[in-house]
């Protein structure tokens, strides 16, 4: 049986008015499920506030010792969690946006480790009453693309435009989805396996290799390498030692980029002299 609950989440656009929507819980993945119940649950039935849990406590604050002091009354105030209340923007009252859409990217586009827990009676007050899905919420450690490239620059350091991620997924360099919600429209990716990519062990080429295994060769080779790897997108990953160390590539990225990049040059050529088709 469907589980509908009622949400006011469109704002007023000149002669439209704003107007409530049916969403059936069943649809959605949990984090999503949990941000529809705490707006379901808030004060018009509308996102004027949401409760979320970040993950943390106050003791992880790295000044907390010197405000709060030691002992038991101070371990007592660490251990309290840290919450945060987040006031999504509303859907226009002419948008085509399904609020099922709306709900999967305002849910996957929180931090990691923040989820929903309860909604607000008003812009200031929350509610102390859990929503039911807070629980398998913070265990949704999915992310869809715009987030996942968030993380990867936030927690591992490594830019990934759309251009690098659009090559690198066609030539499968890159990890599968881990489900898909909207019935298969939205792709979300666990961060299990993010993280296993980012950390994964691979062999690292200077900008000269990159040249040579490009075919570029001459005095211009590795400028023109650089241009390739910039117009794919790719960011380098170390330097090599010493004074004059160039920059350091993922070797497979560069591979997975040249095998799908379109075309092969023209006529043919497959060796580039100058910079140029040999």
């Amino acid at each position: 049986m469907p589980t509908p609950v009622t949400l006011n989440i469109r704002r007023a656009v000149g002669d439209t008015p704003a107007f409530s929507e049916t969403v059936d819980l069943d649809t959605l993945t949990p984090k999503a499920r949990a941000f529809a119940e705490a707006i379901h649950a808030s004060a018009g039935h509308g996102p004027v506030g949401i409760l979320c849990a970040t993950g943390k406590t106050k003791g992880d604050n790295p000044n907390f010792r010197y405000q709060y002091g030691t002992g038991p009354e101070a371990d007592a105030i660490a251990a309290q969690p840290v919450t945060v209340v987040i006031c999504p923007t509303p859907l226009r009252a002419d948008s085509v946006t399904p609020p099922e859409e709306w709900l999967e990217r305002q849910a996957h586009g929180l931090a990691l480790d923040v989820y929903p827990i309860a909604g607000s009676r008003d812009s200031l007050t929350t509610l102390d009453e859990r929503v039911p899905s807070a629980d398998a919420a913070r265990d949704d450690r999915c992310l869809f693309l715009d987030a996942v490239r968030g993380y990867l620059a936030d927690t591992h350091g490594i830019v990934m435009g759309p251009t690098a991620w659009g090559l690198l997924w066609k030539a499968g360099n890159l990890p599968a989805p881990r489900h898909y919600a909207l019935n298969g429209r939205l792709p979300l990716w666990h961060v299990d396996d993010i993280d296993a990519y980012a950390t994964r062990d691979y062999e690292r080429w200077t900008v000269s290799q990159v040249a040579d295994f490009l075919g570029y060769t001459g005095s211009a080779a590795t400028a023109t390498a650089r241009k390739r790897l910039s117009r794919w997108g790719l960011d380098a990953v170390g330097r090599a030692p010493g004074r004059g160390g160039e920059s350091l590539y993922a070797a497979d990225q560069v591979q997975a980029a040249q095998a799908a990049r379109p075309g092969r040059g023209r006529h043919g050529a497959d060796r580039r002299e100058d910079g140029r088709f040999s």
